[in-house]
């Protein structure tokens, strides 16, 4: 069995190899990419669970509120009826807290740590605009310097002010949970968290964080729409 530096090693090359004839030089950071698009497939089960919780809970408000008025002065009983309801309704603990979306993007750290071990190990090597993916984004020439910090800037803006708008939605169901409050509050500030840790982290990194941003704020649209 292929430990996991192998596989996305593995992962990687094969991309590269596959998209090469169609995008030259292009193909190394374009694997990258697509390998961030292969993980969020595989976190799909996650992410529509996530759906469903948020749609659940803003279907659960009236019921919530009604449970809020009857046990405002037991705060237990209101947590223990919030769990009944919880279960009746088929949200899990994670849902009912709020805390998906936060899962949903710490999950992702190992396979950041991972494509980070096979670019220093120089076992997938590749360029960003003519910059090797192995330097960092601080030594990068100011032009890469400065528009991947943009994007990262851009995407990251736009994923904290969905997560803002998901849980202002969800916080009339979900009242007096800090574990709730707290998680969405993580969810908005963990994709800036990111930027001034980026400065010192291989472009293959930023680009696989980028893409990572870029998917989030598609994933986010399309829930919206839906």
């Amino acid at each position: 069995m292929l430990a996991p530096v192998e596989l996305v090693q593995h992962l990687l090359s094969f991309l590269d190899t596959a998209t090469r004839p169609l995008l030259g030089a292009s193909s190394a950071w374009v694997a990258i990419a697509l390998l961030t698009l292969l993980v969020r497939v595989a976190l799909l089960p996650l992410t529509i669970a996530q759906l469903r919780a948020a749609r659940t809970q803003v279907e659960l408000q009236p019921e919530i509120a009604a449970l809020r008025k009857r046990h405002a002065k037991r705060p237990e009983r209101l947590q223990a009826a919030l769990l009944d309801l919880y279960r009746e309704r088929g949200v899990g603990v994670l849902a009912g807290s709020g805390c998906l979306p936060l899962l949903l993007q710490l999950v992702q750290l190992p396979v950041m740590f991972v494509v980070y071990r096979v670019v220093r190990a120089s076992a997938f090597t590749g360029a960003l605009f003519g910059v090797p993916l192995g330097t960092t984004l601080l030594a990068a020439p100011p032009p890469v310097l400065l528009a991947l910090v943009g994007v990262l800037a851009v995407f990251a803006t736009l994923s904290a002010w969905q997560a803002g708008r998901t849980a202002r939605r969800a916080a009339p169901a979900t009242p007096g949970q800090p574990t709730a409050r707290q998680a969405a509050t993580l969810a908005r500030v963990l994709p800036f968290a990111v930027i001034p840790m980026a400065a010192w982290l291989p472009l293959a990194v930023v680009v696989y964080l980028a893409a990572g941003n870029l998917f989030t704020v598609l994933q986010q649209a399309i829930a919206r729409v839906h």
